[in-house]
């Protein structure tokens, strides 16, 4: 057997280049890190309100970084800030509907990755392999 994180690396730089290839092919290339989870998350929250700060804690990032997201993404067109209909000293989030066709192009593309890297696995190797994942994170955890 080949030294495990030989393994892990080769692992690794299938999965991203694999992923990559889906994504194009998908239209969703440019989607994969903070601005496509806010698409999903705000596709998933339609007819809610979402407002920047639940992105900032949802994400685990500072107001200067969601603050910068949120331009990138109103200057890609995917979302528009607007006064909340509840209390108009709020901005609320919403897609546009580039916004809401890349959502269903996302969703479409986590479905085909879900199906190509789980072809084939039974429900015990899949726990068997969350389990060893699980362990190789905790041994990595920085620890206090």
């Amino acid at each position: 057997m080949k030294d495990p994180f030989t393994e892990f690396r080769n692992l690794v730089t299938l999965v991203e280049g694999r992923v990559q290839q889906i994504a194009k092919e998908h239209d969703v290339e440019h989607l994969g890190g903070p601005q496509g989870f806010v698409v999903m998350y705000l596709y998933k929250h339609s007819g809610e309100e979402v407002f920047i700060k639940d992105i900032e804690k949802k994400l685990k990032i500072s107001k200067s970084v969601t603050s910068n997201l949120i331009r990138r993404m109103e200057k890609n067109n995917f979302i528009k800030v607007i006064p909340s209909q509840k209390d108009k000293r709020y901005k609320q989030l919403v897609l546009t509907s580039l916004g809401s066709q890349k959502a269903v192009k996302l969703a479409d593309f986590h479905r085909t990755i879900h199906d190509k890297v789980l072809k084939d696995i039974d429900l015990t190797e899949l726990k068997t392999a969350k389990k060893v994942i699980r362990k190789i994170r905790e041994n990595l955890e920085i620890e206090e």
